[in-house]
């Protein structure tokens, strides 16, 4: 292999499939996606200079970075092949960064837009450089949302809750779920009523009977609003003898086929094969990057799939027709190729989404496709061959029925039917299976009758109906509200739905989005404290303003200037707002000025309280700006009532500057704060028993930090906390208590006094070694287990997770960490053995693929 042509991209699946089509010329390395990013722990933009970003190396690319720079010092050519948008583009640029400084090679940028032999060799003979417009836009947004987020995400924790977060995009998205959500409660169901009818005809010998529905009282729109209405109705249109035929319009309907798919309409057709935005995306990737299509090798099945264009490329234009042609017949191709025209906003370079390959038909596919990567598969191919495909021919007849009733009002109904005499593209596609004809009646029995000709009423229901709230959004449905807002653009649309049910600001339930009461507080806050910036108008033109980046129509460093000059007003009125005016600030500082005996500074976790400090550092900076922030204010009054016994006069001066229901609101949280630290403080007994324990724990190496779904665990860090706590002179709760003592008894091969530990901690050594003793039960159950972990160990594709209320449930994760217990000999426990018994069986027999 030469070390001459180095080849990075983001993926190994993608490495592999490229590997194979360039040869043994060309050495094919994966980045794992991005390798630098703004660090963790620290804002990482110096404002000052022009908002320069201060990059890192992502922990987790460290050692990545260092075998590409290996490779990279061999190198004669670096072809950077990350993906063709603004996040591969980033990523090219980062690489070529970091090795440039260790390697004389030449960098080469490569894009393609599909995986096959031929894109491979047109991309790698025509190489170019990166395009550092489209980098700026993925700076300026990255920038952006660093912005936004750490400056705006403290006020959350200060005002709601700590830990918890803000978005610049996803906030908005938040937003529209919970105006939804507010329009759904606030709606007031309105009462109205259907009239359907059945009437009867002559036409020849033969009678004809058909279905209507009153749709005309007098020649306006029939509207019933309650029963005692629908019973005078129904009397009249009873009594009523003269029905007859009062139109008959027959008309031709030509119904065109749907563009190729775009990411989001990707998205939204395959929620209803019920994949979530997020698994639509994994498994778009999946066949994106390249499938083992036997002895051919890997190859890519659809073109690249996050893009806002529904061009597609002339070649693959003309083979598809080529292909209905033989398969359907001439008549199934249009007479021009169909064109459909994108968004103004979307990339001109970028096709749709479709097959690589149009003869690989879904059939072909399935035996080198698990069934969910068939189902999407066949989605995508069925779209892109239907829109190529002639359009459907319809025929649609309507008929009226009148009559004068003798309450003196004329009642009118109506009866549709459409019948297909051409199918066009619906020979392949349909949006859903209820797409079908019209209506149940025949529509040749319908073109029978004539105007004028009499009818008689054989039937009349009457039905209550109550009209329907706004729907709760599905991830769909949300896609397409924001794409329709101007929000997100395809790299984002699936990050942004899956954010907001991660932070638990939104929950998911029977495939419908629910915001949280966290989500309902979060949104409230932000919307009423910065709605410039949480405006869905304000955020679509943000987008905007990224794509004229992109098109070098704007430079970043401006956009950023100007969003920050506005920002930073919106955020001190924010800080503001609840600020003490200055003859508040300067009496209650005054008063405080009068305590001579502070509490000694106590120390919480890692943090130290110290309270003469910290009324002497609020003091130095009033006196030097003139400003007191809320949140100091606060603090300030709590201050005061701690400290009212050496403060004199302190309720005549607190009425006169104006704050006693200031005090008043001080004075019950003091109480509230007082009371739930007695309640948590833990005696002097308790103290030397936690020692104890925490000693007994000392020899313990523990594992390294295990990852499941979206969440890491951590022993020994949990642990830590759970000792600082418990030395703070807190309680362990009974919940921390039980992890401690399963904790116990996983390292009980560690700790040298174990049966003194499970004392301390209130359960049995013999219970927690549970049945060693029985060693062939245990064989029994063991060889139980394996039958049904090996099966499970073939899975190519897992079930997104899902998230269930505070919970996530991901069957990868759950498995993983199941066959690592057992492999560590740990046993498992019989609801364990259930969970992963009903795991075996979900996957055992994969589901027929849809048509």
């Amino acid at each position: 292999m030469s070390a001459e042509n180095i080849v990075i991209v983001e993926s190994p699946a993608k490495a592999r499939t490229i590997g194979k089509m360039l040869g043994a010329n060309y050495r094919i390395l994966a980045s794992m996606g991005h390798v630098r990013d703004l660090p963790e722990h620290s804002m990482g933009v110096d404002i000052e200079n022009k908002f320069e970003p201060q990059y890192e190396i992502t922990k987790d690319r460290v050692r990545i970075i260092k075998e590409l720079q290996s490779a990279a010092k061999g190198a004669t050519h670096i072809y950077l092949a990350p993906d063709p948008d603004r996040e591969g583009e980033a990523i090219a640029w980062h690489l070529q960064e970091i090795l440039k400084k260790n390697s004389k090679a030449e960098f080469r940028r490569v894009t393609f837009h599909e995986i096959t032999r031929a894109a491979i060799d047109r991309a790698f003979k025509t190489p170019g450089k990166i395009d550092m417009h489209l980098v700026d836009a993925q700076q300026a947004r990255r920038v952006l949302d660093r912005l936004v987020g750490y400056k705006i995400s403290p006020l959350l924790w200060t005002r709601i809750e700590k830990g918890i977060s803000a978005g610049r995009v996803q906030s908005v998205a938040l937003r529209i779920v919970c105006e939804r959500e507010r329009e759904i409660i606030a709606f007031v169901p309105k009462e109205y009523w259907d009239f359907n009818a059945e009437f009867s005809s002559q036409a020849g010998a033969s009678p004809i009977d058909f279905k209507t529905k009153l749709v005309q009282i007098d020649g306006q729109k029939a509207e019933i609003g309650n029963a005692d209405d629908a019973g005078r109705i129904a009397t009249a249109v009873r009594g009523a003898k003269n029905y007859s035929v009062a139109s008959v319009d027959i008309k031709p309907v030509s119904r065109s086929p749907y563009p190729p798919f775009i990411t989001s309409t990707l998205q939204q057709a395959a929620g209803g094969l019920g994949f979530s935005a997020s698994a639509t995306m994994q498994l778009a990737q999946q066949l994106y990057e390249g499938v083992e299509l036997g002895e051919g090798g890997p190859v890519g099945l659809i073109t690249y799939m996050r893009t806002d264009s529904v061009a597609v490329a002339q070649e693959a234009q003309s083979i598809c027709r080529d292909y209905i042609a033989s398969t359907h017949g001439n008549e199934y191709i249009p007479a021009k190729p169909n064109f459909y025209k994108s968004k103004a906003s979307a990339q001109g370079a970028h096709e749709a989404i479709r097959p690589t390959d149009v003869s690989l038909t879904p059939d072909k596919a399935k035996d080198f496709l698990d069934a969910r990567q068939l189902k999407l598969y066949t989605l995508i191919w069925r779209r892109f061959v239907a829109s190529q495909m002639a359009s459907a021919e319809q025929k649609r007849t309507t008929v009226e029925v009148e009559a004068q009733a003798p309450d003196s009002h004329k009642y009118r109904f109506r009866a549709v039917a459409t019948v297909t005499t051409f199918p066009g593209f619906m020979k392949v596609y349909k949006a859903s299976e209820t797409e079908q004809d019209g209506d149940s009646q025949a529509p040749s029995a319908l073109a029978e009758l004539r105007t004028g000709q009499a009818c008689k009423l054989a039937k009349l229901e009457t039905e209550q109906k109550f009209t329907e709230p706004p729907a709760r959004f599905s991830e769909a449905m949300l896609i397409k509200e924001l794409e329709a807002n101007g929000i997100g653009r395809p790299s984002t649309y699936a990050s942004i739905v899956k954010t907001i049910q991660d932070r638990q600001y939104v929950l998911r339930e029977k495939g419908r989005l629910i915001p949280s009461e966290l989500g309902f507080k979060v949104n409230d806050f932000l919307v009423s404290s910065l709605p410039e910036l949480f405006q869905i108008q304000f955020t679509a033109a943000m987008e905007e303003k990224l794509d004229k980046i992109e098109e070098g129509e704007v430079l970043w460093t401006a956009m950023l200037e100007e969003f920050y000059g506005s920002f930073s007003k919106w955020l001190d009125e924010v800080k503001n707002a609840g600020a003490p005016e200055g003859d508040k600030a300067i009496t209650l500082l005054n008063l405080l000025d009068k305590v001579r005996k502070w509490a000694a500074p106590e120390k919480a976790g890692r943090r130290t309280y110290d309270d003469s400090k910290f009324v002497k550092s609020v003091r130095e900076k009033f006196d030097e700006d003139g400003k007191i922030t809320a949140r100091q204010w606060e603090a300030l009054l709590n201050m005061a009532v701690k400290y009212a016994d050496q403060i004199s006069g302190l309720e005549t001066s607190g009425e006169k500057a104006g704050f006693s229901e200031e005090l008043a609101s001080a004075r019950e949280r003091v109480s509230v704060a007082q009371a739930r630290r007695e309640e948590t403080a833990s005696s002097s007994e308790d103290q030397a028993k936690y020692t104890e324990i925490f000693s007994l724990f000392e020899p313990v190496q523990w594992e390294k930090p295990e990852k499941r779904g979206a969440r890491s665990y951590d022993d020994g860090k949990f642990f830590a906390s759970l000792k600082r706590q418990a030395e703070s002179g807190k309680l362990l709760s009974e919940k921390q208590r039980a992890v401690l003592s399963r904790l116990a008894s996983k390292y009980k091969e560690q700790i040298k006094d174990y049966e003194k530990l499970a004392e301390l901690l209130g359960v049995s050594s013999e219970a927690a070694e549970g049945d060693a003793a029985n060693p062939a039960a245990n064989a029994e159950k063991n060889a139980e287990i394996e039958a049904l972990l090996t099966p499970l160990a073939q899975v190519k594709t897992w079930a997104e997770p899902v998230k269930k209320g505070p919970r996530v449930y991901d069957d990868k994760a759950f498995f993983e960490s199941l066959s690592r217990q057992h492999q560590q000999g740990r046993k498992l426990s019989d609801k364990q053995v259930a969970a992963l018994k009903k795991l075996a069986s979900k996957y055992s027999a994969p589901a027929a693929p849809a048509d």
